[in-house]
C-alpha cells in the first residue's frame, strides 16, 4: 500500500503547482529544453523544490534511456563529485541528452570551495551541462553562484493555488468535501505541502470512520 503523500506526489510537469504564470512558463521552457541556464529553486520547507527539480530533469530527457536523474545531497558532496559529474555528462550526451543536468539538494550546505568549482563549470563548461540547486535559505547561498543562476522562488502553498488539486485528491478517494469545508481545511495548513497532504489524509480517514 502506498503512503498517502507518495500516492499523490507529482509525477509530471502538469502535476506541479506554481505561484504564478511567469514562474510556470520559465520552468516549462527549461523542461522543454528551451532554457539551458543553471537554476536555484528556493523557498520554505515542504514546497516541492526537490520534486520539481527531479521532474524538470525527467521532462528534459523524456524518451531517452540513460542512468536517470543525477541527484546529489549536500552532505555527500566532495571534491571528487565534480569529476564524477563531468563523466556522467559525457555519457548522457552519448545517450542523446541535449544538455545534462545535475541536481544538488540543500545546496547552501555545500562547502564554499566546491561551490567555486560549480561557478567555474557554469562559466567555462556551460556547453557540457548545467545544475539545479535547491535551498531553504537563499540568504546562505554563495552570492557568486546566485548571480550565475536563474533564481526561482517556490513559496509556501496557499488555498488558492492548491484548491483544485486538493479537491481532485479527495475525489480520487471518493471522499469529497464541499467547497467551503475544503477551503476551511486548507486554511489550517502551514504552507508546507507535506502538512497539506496530512490534512487531506486526516479528512479521508475521518470520512471513512464516520461512514462505518
Amino acid at each position: 500500500m502506498l503512503i498517502f503523500e507518495k500516492k499523490y506526489a507529482p509525477t509530471c510537469f502538469n502535476d506541479l503547482i506554481f505561484p504564478d504564470l511567469n514562474t510556470r512558463q520559465r520552468l516549462q521552457d527549461f523542461a522543454d529544453n528551451k532554457r539551458h541556464n543553471s537554476i536555484i529553486l528556493h523557498g520554505p520547507y515542504g514546497t516541492a523544490k526537490s520534486t520539481t527539480a527531479n521532474i524538470l530533469v525527467e521532462e528534459r530527457t523524456k524518451g531517452l534511456e540513460y542512468g536517470g536523474v543525477d541527484f546529489h545531497r549536500a552532505c555527500n558532496v566532495t571534491h571528487e563529485t565534480c569529476d564524477i559529474i563531468h563523466r556522467k555528462w559525457m555519457i548522457e550526451k552519448l545517450c542523446g541528452v541535449q544538455l545534462p543536468v545535475s541536481v544538488f539538494d540543500e545546496a547552501d550546505r555545500i562547502n564554499s570551495d566546491i561551490l567555486y568549482a560549480f561557478r567555474w563549470d557554469i562559466d567555462m563548461r556551460s556547453d557540457l551541462g548545467c545544475f539545479i540547486f535547491t535551498t531553504n535559505r537563499i540568504d546562505r547561498m554563495d552570492p557568486g553562484l546566485v548571480d550565475r543562476c536563474d533564481v526561482v522562488e517556490l513559496p509556501a502553498a496557499n488555498t488558492g493555488h492548491w484548491f483544485n488539486r486538493a479537491r481532485w485528491i479527495l475525489n480520487q478517494e471518493n471522499k469529497p468535501l464541499s467547497d467551503k469545508k475544503l477551503r476551511n481545511l486548507l486554511a489550517t495548513c502551514d504552507g508546507s505541502i507535506r502538512d497539506l497532504m496530512r490534512a487531506l489524509e486526516d479528512a479521508v480517514s475521518k470520512a471513512r470512520r464516520d461512514a462505518a
